[in-house]
C-alpha cells in the first residue's frame, strides 16, 4: 500500500471531518426550508380563502343559533370600530343594500355574507318593534289595573283591560312566538345599539 503524503492525509481528514457534516447540514437545512416554506404558503392560501361555512342563505326565519351569531358579530364589530356608523347605516338601510368594503370584510371574517346578514338584522328589528308594542300594552294594563284598584277609575274599565290582555296574547301567538319574545327581551340592549 503506497504511503500518502501529508497533503493527501490532510485532504482525507478534511473530507471526513468537515465536508460530510457540512453537506449533511446543508441538506437538512434545505429540507427544513422546504417543509417550513410549504407550511407558510399553505397558511397564506387558507387565510386568503373565505370561510367554508359562510352564511349566504337569504332567509328571515327565526333560528336562535343564527340570531345569536348575528348579535355576537354585531358585538365584535362594535368592539373593533370606535364609530360604528357604517354598521348602523348598513343595518338601517334598504335591502339589498350596498355594504362598505371594510364592513363586508369584517362580516365575512365572522362567516356572514353581507346581504344574508342584512336580512336577519331587518328581521330582528321587526321582532323588536312587535316586542315594543307588547311592552307598551303591558305598561298600559299595569297602569289601568292600578288606577282601578285605587278607585280612581270606574270598574267598567276592567272589560277594556280584558280586551287589552287578549290583544297582547294574540300578538304573542300570531306575530311573535314566545321564543322570539324571550330572545328579544334578553338582548334588546344590543339590538338598540344599531337600530335607529
Amino acid at each position: 500500500m503506497p504511503r500518502l503524503s501529508r497533503r493527501q492525509k490532510l485532504l482525507r481528514v478534511l473530507k471526513r471531518k468537515l465536508l460530510k457534516p457540512i453537506v449533511y447540514a446543508i441538506g437538512l437545512s434545505f429540507f427544513l426550508y422546504l417543509v417550513i416554506g410549504n407550511v407558510v404558503l399553505q397558511q397564506r392560501v387558507v387565510r386568503q380563502q373565505s370561510p367554508r361555512f359562510l352564511i349566504t342563505r337569504i332567509s328571515d326565519e327565526f333560528d336562535e343559533t343564527e340570531f345569536m351569531h348575528l348579535l355576537l358579530t354585531v358585538q365584535e364589530i362594535l368592539k373593533v370600530q370606535d364609530e360604528p356608523d357604517e354598521l348602523i347605516a348598513f343595518a338601517n338601510g334598504p335591502f339589498p343594500g350596498k355594504c362598505p368594503k371594510l364592513l363586508a370584510q369584517q362580516l365575512r371574517a365572522m362567516n356572514w355574507e353581507p346581504q344574508a346578514f342584512l336580512v336577519r338584522v331587518k328581521k330582528i328589528f321587526k321582532l323588536y318593534d312587535v316586542y315594543d308594542r307588547i311592552l307598551r300594552l303591558d305598561e298600559t294594563i299595569a297602569f289601568l289595573t292600578e288606577e282601578v284598584n285605587e278607585g280612581r277609575l270606574p270598574t267598567e274599565v276592567i272589560t277594556q283591560l280584558k280586551v287589552l290582555k287578549d290583544e297582547r296574547e294574540a300578538i304573542i301567538g300570531k306575530e311573535l312566538s314566545q321564543q322570539e319574545f324571550n330572545f328579544v327581551r334578553d338582548y334588546q340592549g344590543l339590538i338598540l345599539k344599531i337600530k335607529r
